[in-house]
C-alpha cells in the first residue's frame, strides 16, 4: 500500500530552486521588510514633534538647506555639518533642492533602506546557499534584527551601512568589479568605516590556503579592486583633513584624563573590567554595541558549524558554496580593524563599529543556512521513523501513532518556525520596531515661542530640552547635552568653556558674573527647568557633573541657602511661563543684574 507523506511534499516545496520558488520567497521577504518599515513610519508621524534620537545631532542643521539664514555662526551646527560625510549631506541637500524637508525625508528614508537591505540579504544568502527558503529566512531575520534597533530609523550615516555592506558582499561573491567599485565609492561617501571593512575583506581574500600552503590570487581584478578602493579612501582622508576646522581628534592619553570618557561620562568609553571589551552599554569600546539587538531567531546561526559537520554528504548540505568562507573572512577582518581602532584610538572612530555590525551580518546569514539544515534533519528523522514503522513489526495502534507522528512533527515544526519569523516581534514585543522616536509634544509652547523669534536668536540653557530646540524651533542653543561630543578638540574646547561659564552664571549670586556672561555670549533668552535651582538638579545630573569644580560649587552654594541672581530675576524677566519650564529674556536679566551691587569687592 502506497502512503503519501504530506511532510515530504512540504519539504520538497521548501527546498525547490525553481524561478517561481525564488520569486515567491523574495516577494515574501520584501513584504515583511515593508511591513516593518511601515510600522516604524507610523511611529515617526504620531505627532508634529516626534524626532529620532540621533537625528537631533545629524539632521537639525540641514534646515540651512531650506533657509541659509538659520543658525548663523552657530558652533554646534557648524561642527555637525563639518563632520557629516560628503555623500550623506549631499543626498539631503539634493532632496532639499527638490523641496523635501530634511526632517520629513529622514522619516521616510529608513523603510526604503530596509527594503533594499532585505532584498540584497536574500540574494547574498543564495550566493552562499542557493535554496530560496534559506534566503527568505536570512532576509526575514535580517529585517527583524535591523528594526529591533535604531540603526535604520536614525537616517544618519550609519543607516546606510547595512544596505551598502550587504550589497558589496553580494557583488564580491559574484565577482562584479564595477559594482564593487561603485559600492566602495558609496561607502566612502556615506559611511567610511564600511569602506575599510570592505577593503580589508578584499585584501584578505587575496590569500588562499591550498595544498597545505598559502598562495595568492592570480586574478588581476582582485588587485585592481583593492588598489582603486584604497585610492578612494585615501582621497577622502586627504580631502576631509583639510576641510574641517575641527579635525584635531582627542588622543588616548587626553581621553583617559577627561571625565567625559569615563563610565558615567557623556562619551563613556573607558569602562571597568571585562565591560571594556564586551560592552553591552554604552557600546563604544567593546566588541558589541548597545544597539546590537539580536532576535532569538538569529541565534540559530551559532549552531551552523555543527550542523554542517553533522551530515556533510546530505543533498542539501552539498549545495553550500565556497562563498560560505566569506563569513569567517568577514569576522577576521572585523576583529583586525577592531584591534587597529584600539591602537589608533579615535583615529578610526569607535572600535565597536567594526565588529558589532559585521557580527550581526554573519549571524543572520548563518541563521538562514542553519534553519534550513535544521528542517532537513527533522524531515529526515521523521522519514526514518516512518520507514521503521513500515519495515518493523509494529502493528495496529502503535503503527498508526508512529505514522501520524512522523507526518505531523515536520508540519508542526515548519509552522512554528514561520509563525515565529513573521509574528515574533510584532506580537510579543511592545517596542518593535525599536525606532527610538521620541515625542516631545509637551514642549510645543516652547518650540512655538522660539520659532517666532528672529533667526539669529541664541538660547542659553542647561535643560535637557535644549537638545530639541534646534530641531523643532530652528534656533541656536549655546550648549546642550545631546551635542556634547568630546572627540574633536577644537570643537569641545569651546563647548566645554561655554558650559562651564553657563553653570557659573546660572548659579552665581554675583550680578557681575551673570552680566559678564550675557555680554560675552550675547544670548537672547534663558530656558530654565522649573526645578533648576534645587541642589539635586545639578548633583544628580551626570552630564553637569563632568564640569568641575563648577558643578560642585553650584551645589554647595544652593545647599548653603544662596539665591542665585538668575533665580531672583524670574519674577521680573519671565517671557513665557509653562508648567515645566520658564523662558527669561536675557536683556531683562542683564538690566536686573546691572541694578544690583556686585559681590566681588566683598
Amino acid at each position: 500500500m502506497l502512503i503519501v507523506n504530506p511532510s515530504s511534499k512540504i519539504f520538497t516545496f521548501l527546498t525547490q530552486q525553481s524561478r517561481q520558488s525564488r520569486a515567491f520567497w523574495l516577494g515574501l521577504s520584501l513584504v515583511l521588510a515593508t511591513v516593518y518599515g511601515l510600522l516604524a513610519v507610523r511611529q515617526a508621524f504620531e505627532s508634529a514633534y516626534v524626532v529620532q534620537d540621533d537625528a537631533r545631532q545629524h539632521i537639525f542643521w540641514m534646515q540651512r538647506y531650506l533657509d541659509p539664514e538659520l543658525f548663523p555662526g552657530d558652533l554646534i551646527a557648524d561642527y555637525f555639518q563639518s563632520a557629516a560625510p560628503l555623500g550623506y549631506s549631499g543626498l539631503y541637500r539634493l532632496m532639499a533642492a527638490l523641496g523635501v524637508e530634511p526632517a520629513f525625508f529622514s522619516k521616510i528614508l529608513p523603510p526604503f533602506l530596509g527594503i533594499i537591505t532585505a532584498g540584497y540579504g536574500f540574494f547574498l544568502c543564495l550566493e552562499i546557499f542557493p535554496v530560496p527558503v534559506s534566503g527568505f529566512i536570512s532576509s526575514a531575520v535580517l529585517s527583524q534584527t535591523l528594526w529591533a534597533s535604531d540603526e535604520l530609523s536614525s537616517a544618519t550615516p550609519r543607516a546606510f551601512l547595512y544596505p551598502l555592506l550587504i550589497a558589496f558582499l553580494y557583488y564580491l561573491l559574484r565577482r562584479s568589479l564595477l559594482a564593487c567599485l561603485v559600492l566602495i565609492g558609496l561607502q566612502v561617501l556615506l559611511y567610511p568605516q564600511a569602506a575599510l571593512v570592505s577593503l580589508g575583506l578584499v585584501a584578505i581574500r587575496l590569500v588562499h590556503w591550498q595544498d597545505g600552503k598559502f598562495s595568492f590570487s592570480q586574478n588581476r581584478q582582485d588587485y585592481l579592486l583593492l588598489i582603486v578602493g584604497f585610492c578612494m579612501v585615501l582621497c577622502l582622508a586627504l580631502y576631509t583633513r583639510g576641510l574641517s576646522e575641527f579635525g584635531a581628534i582627542v588622543t588616548r592619553a587626553e581621553a583617559e584624563s577627561m571625565p567625559e570618557f569615563q563610565e558615567k561620562g557623556r562619551n563613556a568609553f573607558f569602562l571597568p573590567g571585562i565591560r571594556y571589551w564586551l560592552d553591552g552599554y554604552p557600546g563604544r569600546s567593546g566588541i558589541l554595541h548597545r544597539r546590537t539587538a539580536l532576535p532569538i531567531t538569529v541565534l540559530a546561526g551559532l549552531f551552523l558549524p555543527p550542523l554542517l559537520w553533522l551530515r556533510p554528504k546530505s543533498p542539501i548540505r552539498q549545495q553550500v558554496k565556497a562563498g560560505i568562507h566569506m563569513l569567517t573572512q568577514l569576522l577576521l577582518i572585523s576583529f583586525i580593524l577592531y584591534g587597529l581602532a584600539h591602537l589608533l584610538l579615535f583615529q578610526l572612530h569607535l572600535p565597536s563599529r567594526y565588529t558589532s555590525h559585521t557580527i550581526r551580518v554573519v549571524l543572520v546569514l548563518a541563521a538562514g543556512l542553519a534553519w534550513t539544515l535544521i528542517l532537513e534533519n527533522t524531515f529526515r528523522a521523521c522519514q526514518s521513523w516512518k520507514r521503521s514503522v513500515f519495515l518493523g513489526r509494529r502493528r495496529g495502534v502503535i503503527r498508526s501513532v508512529f505514522l501520524t507522528f512522523s507526518q505531523t512533527v515536520p508540519l508542526t515544526l515548519t509552522a512554528a518556525l514561520f509563525i515565529s519569523l513573521f509574528f515574533y516581534y510584532p506580537l510579543f514585543l511592545n517596542d518593535f520596531p525599536k525606532a527610538v522616536y521620541y515625542d516631545f509634544s509637551e514642549a510645543q509652547p516652547i518650540y512655538e515661542f522660539f520659532a517666532a523669534q528672529p533667526k539669529d536668536t541664541l538660547i542659553a540653557s542647561l535643560s535637557d530640552e535644549a537638545s530639541n530646540l534646534p530641531t523643532f524651533s530652528g534656533r541656536s542653543v549655546l550648549v546642550s547635552r545631546e551635542h556634547s561630543l568630546a572627540y574633536h578638540k577644537a570643537y569641545y574646547r569651546q563647548f566645554r568653556q561655554r558650559t562651564e561659564d553657563l553653570i557659573n552664571a546660572q548659579y552665581s549670586d554675583d550680578p557681575a558674573v551673570l552680566l559678564d556672561f550675557i555680554e560675552t555670549y550675547q544670548v537672547d533668552f534663558w530656558l530654565l527647568d522649573r526645578y533648576a535651582f534645587q541642589d539635586a538638579y545639578v548633583a544628580e545630573n551626570s552630564w553637569l557633573q563632568q564640569f568641575q569644580p563648577m558643578a560642585d560649587d553650584a551645589v554647595s552654594n544652593l545647599r548653603q541657602g544662596a539665591t542665585p541672581v538668575l533665580q531672583q530675576s524670574i519674577e521680573t524677566c519671565t517671557a513665557l511661563p509653562t508648567e515645566d519650564w520658564l523662558i527669561l529674556e536675557a536683556e531683562c536679566i542683564g538690566a536686573f543684574a546691572a541694578a544690583r551691587p556686585s559681590t566681588i569687592a566683598k
